[in-house]
């Protein structure tokens, strides 16, 4: 597969030697090659998306959640089903707290977040009388129980629950912008 590659890479960078030659001055050469350069790295940028998405496919994760996926394998040392899960049962505990317009345009902006969502465990909610009770806390309590039994479904400590909720709002900055990721974050912490 290397040896493939270079021999694709190989004429490239050798007209791009040429062409360079052929100008009148040496920027010419330096401003050719780097633009060549920067087409090899874009190249093999594509190239490597393709494998992770391969990758992600034999693993049964959707295309369109590799890179929330791979952050919360790379980071959190999970399995893709574990990280799809996981990121499911946090968008469904922001969806519950979240008016239903405000929620469908975050849908709209984050990609695949119907594929989390049907990813994430089904849990009943621990502590639905305790919430009238407590009021605000009790709906905060209320959320943070049921993503940690959404997590021990999956496998998954409830302490780690802390450690994907920041992994995933900055998927939903980086995907949906930050006033979407502002959005997300205080439906998961506010009262």
């Amino acid at each position: 597969m290397k040896s493939l590659k270079r021999m694709k890479i190989a004429p490239l960078l050798i007209s791009i030697v040429f062409a360079g030659c052929a100008g009148s001055s040496g920027q010419n050469v330096i401003g050719t090659v780097d633009s060549g350069l920067a087409t090899v790295g874009r190249t093999a940028q594509t190239g490597r998306a393709v494998i992770e998405a391969g990758k992600a496919a034999a693993a049964g994760v959707p295309v369109t959640q590799t890179g929330l996926t791979n952050a919360l394998v790379n980071q959190l040392g999970v399995s893709p089903q574990q990280a799809l899960g996981g990121a499911g049962a946090i968008f469904q505990a922001a969806k519950v707290k979240m008016a239903p317009e405000a929620f469908s345009s975050l849908s709209q902006t984050v990609p695949g977040v119907s594929d989390m969502l049907a990813a994430a465990p089904q849990v009943s909610q621990p502590l639905s009388g305790a919430t009238s009770v407590l009021g605000g806390v009790g709906s905060t309590v209320n959320t943070m129980t049921s993503l940690a039994a959404s997590f021990q479904r999956l496998n998954l400590s409830p302490s780690m629950v802390n450690q994907f909720i920041p992994v995933v709002v900055d998927y939903v900055r980086n995907t949906g912008g930050p006033m979407s990721a502002t959005l997300f974050q205080s439906a998961l912490t506010a009262p």
